[in-house]
């Protein structure tokens, strides 16, 4: 798998990027594209099956045709903090799904601290849902529309950019 090296990282532009805030929401951004992808459970899925069939194999064709259409060398997620999330089992099962996909495109993926991009974005590491997308609007001047997931994904975007000096 492609490693994010001094070298490679010197090699990349800013729209070689693209961040996502994984979840059924799932927030993203990239130059020229941006939004939240939702991922819901099927009402068709076989009982035995349970509510999520279908569901993961959805998210990975969307990854893959997003990140495929795009060209995208390098990819940003927020990482997985035990306790800050309300479906945690879920947030882990997307984000494996997109540490999968990122392996089998030879994309390399960095994950950052919520605490860090929160502190990046708006100077306070404990900021809140509100105060990111106000922050996302104000800073950067992206509508989000009380969009959460898509003002992480613009965050975590930035933060990638200012971490590595793009």
């Amino acid at each position: 798998m492609q490693k994010l090296t001094e070298e490679y990282v010197s090699q990349l532009k800013r729209g070689d990027i693209m961040a996502f805030d994984v979840a059924t929401h799932c927030g993203y951004y990239t130059l020229g594209d941006y939004g939240t992808a939702h991922f819901p459970n099927t009402e068709k899925a076989p009982k035995k099956m349970g509510l999520d069939y279908a569901q993961h194999k959805a998210f990975r064709k969307w990854l893959i045709d997003i990140l495929t259409f795009h060209n995208i060398k390098a990819v940003a997620a927020e990482d997985v903090v035990f306790g800050h999330f309300v479906d945690f089992r879920k947030l882990c099962e997307f984000r494996g799904i997109l540490f999968e996909v990122c392996e089998t495109l030879d994309i390399p993926i960095v994950t950052f601290k919520p605490s860090d991009i929160k502190k990046h974005g708006t100077g306070k590491g404990n900021a809140d849902k509100k105060m990111m997308m106000e922050f996302a609007e104000k800073r950067y001047h992206i509508e989000v529309n009380g969009d959460d997931n898509l003002a992480d994904a613009i965050h975590i975007y930035m933060y990638f950019i200012h971490r590595y000096k793009l």
